[in-house]
Formats: structure tokens, sequence, C-alpha cells
């Protein structure tokens, strides 16, 4: 007798992140269904990968986006930026009755699909954004520090990835230069300029590097949520060039010229890393926490390289959305998943320091 196994939807198939995950899903049997905006390239993958296609966008009626969603269980959004898609995404999928993930990470959109709650609540329907590299393992590991210091007031977050970054990144992260972010403080999130701090953070085998405030990353809404510790904060190692754009933030988003500058950088950038790239590279995740004595704990969380940590998170997440009894509302990976990502996925390990 044949499995019967739910039909998901994966929107933003043809880009560099979208293929990846299209590809590992079709391998592991699957059944995914693959969408985006344009029918050529949606029709091309879907024939190379033997599976069903769909191809809407965001500006379509939206009887026609909810159309694109019929018989599916889940959608997963992989096309960014996420400001353009997330939203009208995820209120189809409350209309249509199908579970909404995706791979965003900046706080912004966090906050956009919190403001949803109630809505998915009466449409029974989960909210879960980050299952990414993004969020996904920095909210697992704050959860394993605060099961393990339950007592702890302070969390801080970093991450290192290398320098190496796909279109859709570079473009996400052009476009963030323009936001402020945002920090915990107090249960509280207040705002808080990027790069603002800066410190030197032990990744363990991935080496100490300089890392800056990037308030940007949803960590502080997606932890706070999770542990509810207090103060949390997220900080990023990034290349120096990088360091320098976010420090002169107010210059490189609103400067006419060095602001074409970037544009003409992000627009030249590759599609992402090859897959002989991907394989000589990790990711190291730093997290810390502090209790009300002054006692610290800290672990590093060492992974394969980010695009290829996505792709086996966000099937992870998707995995257990399909398995059914899952809250419906907004939730955060940690709080579907806790930790066991860091303990289960191939070539993730969870370092004590």
């Amino acid at each position: 007798m044949a499995i019967f196994k739910p039909s998901w939807l994966l929107y933003g198939a043809t880009g560099y992140t979208g293929r990846l995950v299209a590809r590992e899903a079709k391998a592991r049997g699957h059944n995914v269904i693959v969408a985006g905006r344009d029918a050529h390239r949606v029709a091309a993958l879907a024939k190379d990968l033997d599976v069903g296609f769909r191809a809407f966008d965001m500006s379509s009626h939206r009887d026609q986006i909810d159309k694109g969603l019929t018989g599916v269980r889940l959608v997963l959004n992989c096309a960014g930026p996420f400001s353009l898609t997330s939203s009208t995404l995820a209120q189809a999928c409350l209309r249509t009755g199908a579970h909404y993930l995706d791979i965003a990470s900046e706080i912004a959109d966090h906050r956009s699909m919190q403001r949803l709650e109630e809505r998915a609540r009466e449409a029974g329907v989960m909210l879960m954004p980050g299952v990414g590299f993004g969020i996904l393992p920095t909210d697992c590991l704050a959860h394993w520090l605060h099961e393990t210091m339950p007592g702890a007031v302070t969390l801080t977050l970093a991450f290192s990835a290398g320098s190496s970054a796909s279109h859709g990144t570079l473009a996400t992260f052009l476009e963030s230069l323009q936001q402020g972010g945002f920090v915990r403080r107090t249960g509280q999130l207040v705002p808080a300029e990027p790069a603002s701090e800066s410190q030197t953070i032990d990744f363990g085998p991935g080496k100490s590097r300089r890392a800056v405030l990037f308030p940007w990353r949803a960590d502080a809404l997606s932890a706070g949520l999770s542990t509810d510790i207090p103060h949390i904060q997220s900080y990023a190692a990034v290349p120096a060039l990088m360091r320098v754009v976010l420090k002169k933030r107010a210059l490189f988003a609103h400067g006419r010229i060095l602001r074409g500058l970037l544009e003409w950088w992000v627009a030249r950038a590759p599609a992402g890393p090859k897959a002989e790239e991907r394989a000589k590279r990790k990711s190291w995740i730093h997290g810390e926490v502090v209790n009300e004595t002054g006692q610290r704990l800290r672990a590093v969380v060492e992974g394969p390289d980010p695009y290829d940590f996505t792709v086996l998170s966000a099937l992870a997440a998707i995995q257990r959305a399909l398995g059914g009894n899952v809250p419906a509302g907004f939730v955060t990976p940690s709080q579907i998943l806790g930790h066991e990502p860091l303990l289960t996925l191939p070539g993730v390990k969870l370092l004590k320091l």
C-alpha cells in the first residue's frame, strides 16, 4: 500500500536557495510543488525534478494566489526580499488553511508575521518564519542555553559564516540599510543602531573574530519568545568592508553615489557559491548566557555552509509541521523543535565552551 505524503509548496523555487531546497526535497521523496513568478523558469525546474509546478506573483489577484495554494498542506517561502512576499503569502495561507514557513532572518519580517497571530489562531494555521540558517539554529541554541541555565538574564548571540553571499542575501542587506534594528531590554524590543557596538567573539573551532551588533536579525524577537530572557542582543562577524558600510549606514542608505555603488555591487553578485565552495565552508554560531550572580554559560554550534544548513533546517521544520499536532498561531522554531536540530542534523555539532 502506498504511503500518503502530503503535498507542500515551495515558493521562490528558482532562486539560489530555493533550488537547493527543491532538489533535496525531491531526493528525500517529498511531495513538493515548485512555484515562483516566472512560469518558464518554474516549468523548466519542475521538468528537471519531475514534480508539479505553479506560477503566480505577489501582484496577482488574491484569488489567483489562493488558487496557487490549492490542495497544499504547507508553504515554504524562499523568495526574498521577504518584505515583498511574506505578508502576502502568509495571508493567502490564512485563507486556504496551509501552514506558512519561510527562511527570513530580518526582525521586520518576523514582526509582520507576529501581527497576524490572532488571525492565524482563528484559521488554525501555524506561522513559523526563520526556519533557515538565519534564525533556526540561533533560536535552538538559545533554547538549549536557557534549559541548561534557567535563571539566565542576558543572552548574547553571534554568527560567523564567511564572506560569500548570494545575490538575494545581498539584496536583503541593501534593503535593510534603510531600517533601524532592535535589541531586547527588560523584556521589550528597543531600537538599536547596527554596528554601534562591537566585541571579539570566541567561536571555538571557528576561532575568535571581531563582530558587530547586528540588530536587524530576528534573534531578539524569536529568542525572547522562546526563552523569556529579558536582555538579548545579536552580533555578526562580517567582512571588514561590510563593517565599514554598517558604521556609515546613513551615507550608504541615503547618499546617492554610495548607494549607487552598493546597488552596482549587488547587481553583479553571483547567484550563490558553487557546490565545491560550499563543501569547504563551515558556519559557527556562538551563544552566551549570564545569570544574576554573574555565572556564565557559553556554547558554539558548528555546522555546514549556511546555504546547506538552511536546506537541512528548513526540511526538518517542514517534516515536523507535516507530521501534525502543531499549534496554530505565530511560533518560533525552537517552540516546535526545541534544540533537537542541533543534535540530529547532519554535520551539526553543539559544543560547550
